[in-house]
């Protein structure tokens, strides 16, 4: 299980032996916890995004917002049903939060999905992530990938991954490409008729 972690950061100097500099804490991967739930709201409130095809509301930041407890649990044992995109009721797959924090501040999250159904293997894949608007930019989305791929090859039994990207998502398209994305596909996009989705499999880093 992801929890939090401090330490220090390596980097070599042309010339010079490695030099080591410390920033406490770090950006890490973990299990949503209460303590971050004020920063979640907040990031909300920002324009962050749970889900990039359903952008938030009013509502349902209010929703959080009025229960946060409860939306945690929400987190920690996802529904067995959701929503399709022709409004019917299906059943979603085994899946698991991890939030990208740095200390108590929230940065952004990752839906990892255990398994892909008919319809994840079009459009969705194994791995969702975004990242809160104030931290775009940073280098957080390469990061948060790159730890998501070493918790699959840690928790769950995937050997390699799906992700997809709207074409004209340039930045999320290299994040992945960084992160040993191989382009495979271009396919009819299953939530809004008339665009397309990109295809991308990543191999999960082999447990050390």
């Amino acid at each position: 299980m992801a929890t939090n972690q401090v330490g220090p950061i390596t980097s070599t100097l042309a010339g010079s032996p490695a030099t080591v500099i410390s920033f406490w804490p770090m950006p890490t991967l973990v299990i949503p916890e209460s303590r971050y739930l004020k920063s979640f709201v907040a990031a909300l409130r920002e324009g962050f995004h749970r889900d990039t095809l359903r952008p938030e509301t009013a509502d349902s930041i209010e929703d959080v917002a009025s229960d946060p407890e409860g939306f945690l649990q929400s987190q920690l044992h996802p529904p067995m049903h959701i929503t399709l995109p022709n409004g019917r009721l299906g059943r979603a797959v085994p899946s698991t939060s991890l939030w990208w924090v740095e200390g108590r501040d929230f940065l952004g999250w990752a839906n990892v999905r255990h398994d892909l159904d008919e319809r994840l293997t079009k459009v969705g894949g194994h791995v969702g992530y975004s990242v809160r608007p104030k931290a775009q930019g940073q280098g957080h989305a390469t990061a948060l990938l790159a730890a998501s791929l070493l918790w699959i090859g840690e928790n769950l039994p995937l050997k390699k991954v799906m992700l997809t990207v709207s074409p004209s998502n340039a930045a999320s398209i290299r994040v992945i490409e960084k992160n040993g994305g191989v382009f495979t596909a271009e396919v009819d996009h299953t939530w809004h008729p008339g665009e397309t989705a990109l295809q991308y499999w990543i191999d999960i880093p082999e447990k050390t």
